[in-house]
């Protein structure tokens, strides 16, 4: 009991300071006076550029330095305040020994009325040691928390962090790691609503091909996640005759079977670290993908979620001699409603190697009928720019809805259809607020520089996409008073 108690004594120490309520700037706010970084492909869908790297936000202390928006926007949050305003939450995926600072999170009020920001903070400041924080996603009230957390986890093992999982508080800026959920590679992680009442957080590996593992974390309630009153499981498929742990196993119309199994995450009187946390997967018999990069819960059914893994093109499956996946693939998982450790039904449900037009399946967002999916084309130059898709869950049919509107070294922009080197990076279903069908999405553009910001690590933007569905919010009328 005194071991456990000191592991978790340890273990909840928070990281950082708090932070009150961002104060809005001086009048309704300005919009980037940069060209979108993406181009619709559609009539029917539109963007909107928000704020770009190396944009500046006044305020009304001239004690206070002005917010800066730094480079390398990533995962994204939202929320709306009581004020007519909403909050979006900015992971940078920023290394931890780089001039411009580590991994951050970046806070930006907006007005909803004309998405001008407003003003702009940093909730994790750069200076705490954290690296890459490639993704990020908000636990809300629907998902189980009492108190709005952004959650963000280290993409990389080679930061003091070792690959550490991290929950925001967005009202008042308390950062809390959460090692108990693995010191390993996370990509994006998504919380699925069960049929127990539990909460689960899926939590996928974005390592190196064959040490990549399905994750998931099981605990009673959103306190208990965020105290380590739970456990780490890994994901293992029932056994075939082939014997091989690989996921080439499943195709899209052999789906598998198998159990989160539980993983140990202590070390002596600390957490396990990564090679500890990768030797007790194996062991356990985990499945090995390729680059797991994010996953998302079904929005209109329990127990279900979809994953991607952004293949690799020098990773082969030893039976066949062919790549266990070289363009990428979506997996749909669903879980057993009596019993969320069991998995019922993993199957694939796009292939680029077998006919569907997708090429590095990164991040992923749903809504009630589709799933949406953005392409990291592996930052080389050629035919395959990053686009942003959407598939339908009901017709099974993919569409291509815009792509990056990608520029040279030089500043030429490229012809529609040439590209690879920009991605987009983050997108979250930004309904509530903008109205049906709208979304909150990220670009990194390495190869731009940015003088201002000691031409590091490129630029990039945030944007709002309109898709095919939307529809203007409703102007809530002013109360009456007596």
């Amino acid at each position: 009991m005194r071991r456990a108690a000191l592991l978790i004594a340890v273990a909840i120490a928070t990281a950082g300071f708090t932070h009150g309520p961002l104060i809005p700037g001086p009048g309704s706010g300005v919009r980037t006076a940069t060209p979108a970084m993406v181009r619709s492909l559609r009539e029917d869908v539109s963007v909107v550029p928000i704020l770009t790297v190396g944009d500046t936000l006044a305020v009304s202390d001239t004690a206070t330095v002005p917010y800066v928006f730094p480079p390398m926007p990533s995962g994204l949050g939202i929320l709306p305040t009581n004020s007519g305003l909403a909050e979006i939450y900015v992971a940078h995926d920023l290394p931890w020994d780089r001039l411009v600072g580590g991994a951050r999170v970046s806070r930006i009020a907006i007005d909803i009325r004309n998405l001008g920001a407003l003003a702009g903070d940093f909730l994790i400041e750069g200076i705490d040691g954290y690296s890459r924080f490639a993704s990020g996603t908000v636990g809300s009230a629907r998902d189980g928390f009492l108190i709005p957390k952004f959650l963000v986890g280290e993409d990389r093992i080679d930061g003091p962090g070792r690959g550490l999982f991290t929950a925001v508080d967005t009202r008042d800026g308390t950062v809390t790691n959460l090692p108990w959920l693995g010191r390993f590679a996370h990509g994006g992680s998504a919380i699925v609503p069960t049929s127990t009442g539990k909460m689960a957080l899926i939590l996928p590996e974005d390592d190196i091909p064959g040490e990549s593992q399905l994750y998931m974390y099981l605990a009673d309630n959103d306190d208990a996640l965020l105290h380590g009153r739970g456990q780490l499981f890994v994901f293992r498929a029932d056994p075939g005759q082939d014997r091989t742990r690989l996921s080439s196993r499943a195709a899209r119309n052999a789906p598998l079977t198998g159990h989160f199994v539980s993983i140990d995450v202590t070390f002596g009187n600390d957490y396990a670290p990564p090679d500890r946390i990768e030797a007790r997967a194996q062991s356990a018999g985990c499945t090995n993908f390729v680059r797991l990069r994010d996953a998302t819960p079904d929005r209109s059914r329990a127990n279900i979620f979809y994953f991607a893994d952004a293949g690799a093109n020098n990773f082969y499956d030893p039976r066949t001699g062919r790549l266990v996946t070289g363009a990428g693939r979506i997996y749909r998982v669903e879980l057993d409603p009596f019993d969320p450790t069991h998995v019922v039904d993993l199957r694939v449900i796009l292939d680029g190697d077998d006919g569907d037009d997708i090429y590095g399946p990164d991040a992923l967002a749903s809504d009630s009928r589709y799933l949406w999916i953005q392409e990291d084309p592996g930052g080389v130059r050629g035919l395959h720019p990053s686009r942003i898709l959407r598939y339908d869950l009901d017709a099974s049919r993919l569409e291509i809805l815009a792509e990056c509107a990608e520029r040279d070294a030089k500043g030429a922009v490229l012809s529609q259809g040439v590209g690879g080197v920009w991605k987009t990076t983050g997108i979250v279903d930004a309904s509530e607020i903008f109205g049906a069908d709208t979304w909150l999405i990220s670009v990194q553009a390495p190869n731009q520089k940015q003088a201002r910001l000691w031409d590091q690590l490129g630029s990039g933007q945030i944007l709002l996409l309109r898709g095919p569905g939307w529809t203007a919010p409703k102007e809530k009328k002013p109360s009456k008073r007596g």
